[in-house]
């Protein structure tokens, strides 16, 4: 693999821990560089949602309606989900965000009032399963089953779809979402490194 990128230099790898530390072990080698761990990651997989996940508020796709709030929920999330990083950066520009809009992959709940209160959506396609990523809920919305809801309500969607399986990425360091997911009915499958090479 590592032959096959003709001397091209990748920011890093995110995969099955064995298989990332093999990669990476003999990558760092060859560059003379060093490595950084960015996540540790658990791989989920759901094949069922647990019927007794309570459904709260109302679920609906993004919509251009959504730009006053969503670029800034975009940009938070990657803050969240990334290690070492404390700056958020201020939206622009709408362009991007209207891109993800259009996608039609991610999703808001409202609460019995109509405010958006989170959002999830998904990611990957494959032919039988369907990643689900972008879980995001304001801290002051916290701890109210909005991320447990809206997961569930999506993954029970992609399998009535016809996706078989849903499978999403968790930080292992952060046991909240580890449990919501388990709740939800994930099941954990194996371990992940998400690890950053330093030219």
């Amino acid at each position: 693999m590592i032959d096959g990128l003709n001397d091209r230099e990748i920011p890093g790898v995110t995969t099955e821990k064995k298989l990332a530390e093999c990669f990476a072990e003999e990558y760092v080698l060859r560059k003379g560089i060093t490595i950084h761990t960015t996540m540790r990651q658990c791989i989920y997989e759901l094949t069922a949602v647990n019927p007794d996940i309570p459904k709260i508020g109302t679920v609906r796709l993004l919509d251009k309606k959504d730009l006053h709030f969503f670029p800034y929920w975009a940009e938070a999330f990657s803050v969240a989900s990334s290690y070492g990083k404390t700056e958020m950066f201020i939206p622009q520009e709408a362009e991007p965000y209207l891109y993800r809009i259009a996608s039609k992959k991610l999703y808001i709940l409202e609460d019995d009032k109509g405010m958006p209160v989170s959002m999830a959506g998904y990611t990957r396609e494959m032919q039988t399963a369907i990643g689900v990523a972008f879980v995001y809920t304001p801290p002051y919305e916290r701890g109210k089953g909005y991320a447990t809801s809206i997961v569930a309500h999506i993954s029970q969607l992609a399998l009535e779809k016809g996706f078989t399986k849903c499978v999403l990425y968790t930080d292992l360091e952060n046991p909240t979402s580890n449990s919501i997911y388990r709740k939800i009915g994930y099941m954990p499958i194996c371990d992940s490194l998400q690890l950053e090479f330093e030219y």
